[in-house]
């Protein structure tokens, strides 16, 4: 963002409390730390040569998206953005600021690569001896109304793959569903 179009937003806004209090603490003629540590540059408010920026959530995120979602800058996390910002600009909470921007960025949530182990290899389950010693249930749910049933219960023998499908309601206590299995399968 160029210098003018900063200057011309802070302008265009009213400056925050910080900003007031910085220029009065330049005026005082004092020499203490705090006040050695503004100055103004090109109209700029600076805080230890970094330009200043207003309590302006808009402005805030101009300058995040800059130094993190462009090609240039390369989504490269959370440190690197907090570095190419802290280069040139200061607010109050900058890295929290930064921190939680490049937390929610889309694109870095989508491309993050997992921290954790591999896990362990896959074992197949034991094939079972008989028909119907192991059976899956499954609950289709949400269907509309036929009959007065919204739901399908779905009992498959894992050999013969011989499928039961039981009209039941959204509502099913696990009572119910024994019930139901009993009487069908």
């Amino acid at each position: 963002m160029r210098l003018k179009n900063v200057a011309t937003l802070r302008a265009s806004k009213q400056e925050d409390t910080v900003a007031w209090a910085a220029r009065d603490l330049r005026k005082s003629n004092g020499r203490s730390v705090q006040t050695l540590q503004w100055s103004e540059r090109d109209e700029l408010l600076c805080f230890q040569d970094h330009i200043y920026i207003p309590n302006d959530l808009e402005l805030c995120r101009h300058i995040a998206l800059q130094h993190h979602d462009t090609k240039v800058a390369g989504h490269l996390g959370c440190c690197k953005a907090l570095e190419l910002i802290s280069r040139s600009y200061w607010w109050p909470q900058v890295s929290r600021y930064v921190g939680q921007y490049t937390r929610t960025c889309d694109i870095c949530l989508r491309m993050k690569i997992q921290q954790q182990h591999p896990t362990g290899e896959l074992h197949p389950l034991p094939i079972p001896e008989n028909c119907w010693d192991v059976l899956s249930v499954d609950f289709i749910n949400k269907l509309p109304d036929a009959h007065g049933h919204d739901a399908i219960m779905n009992v498959v023998d894992s050999i013969g793959k011989r499928p039961h499908f039981i009209p039941t309601h959204t509502t099913i206590t696990a009572l119910g569903a024994a019930h139901l299995f009993l009487q069908n399968v």
